[in-house]
């Protein structure tokens, strides 16, 4: 009879490690997500800088089709017309929409300075609760 003990014993003790095994940090940031977007009113992750920037997806001026911009810094090329625009551009077009680079879903986005910067300078996904901010001085 002992011997079946201990082999239950190990067996349940196998899977309360595999379970507590991602509730745990290591060496680097915990990056489980344990969270209900209800519950939450807090951040759990998120970037600083244009260079971190989510990505984004603006309106051609030239044909009204969508432009997807994966990075801050890649051209914007228009998939239908030929529509080509450098990232200083971004400013210039409308934007539709930035894409939370953990889940995929649309962020809620603004402004604190509209006069003063004509890009977007915060985003929060509701779903995740990722965030970015543009970082800057005004020096």
């Amino acid at each position: 009879m002992t011997g079946r003990l201990r082999t239950l014993f190990s067996k349940l003790r196998w899977i309360a490690e595999r379970v507590a095994a991602p509730l745990r940090t290591g060496d680097g940031p915990n990056k489980f997500r344990l969270s209900s977007v209800d519950t939450a009113t807090t951040t759990y992750d998120g970037d600083i800088g244009w260079a971190s920037r989510p990505p984004a997806t603006v309106r051609c001026p030239q044909c009204d089709a969508e432009i997807f911009q994966h990075n801050a810094r890649d051209d914007l090329d228009c998939p239908r017309c030929v529509g080509e625009f450098d990232p200083e551009a971004f400013g210039d077009l409308e934007l539709l929409h930035l894409t939370c680079p953990v889940c995929r879903g649309r962020m809620e986005h603004g402004q604190r300075h509209p006069g003063s910067f004509d890009i977007p300078e915060w985003a929060t996904c509701t779903s995740c609760r990722y965030h970015w901010e543009f970082e800057h001085s005004y020096d």
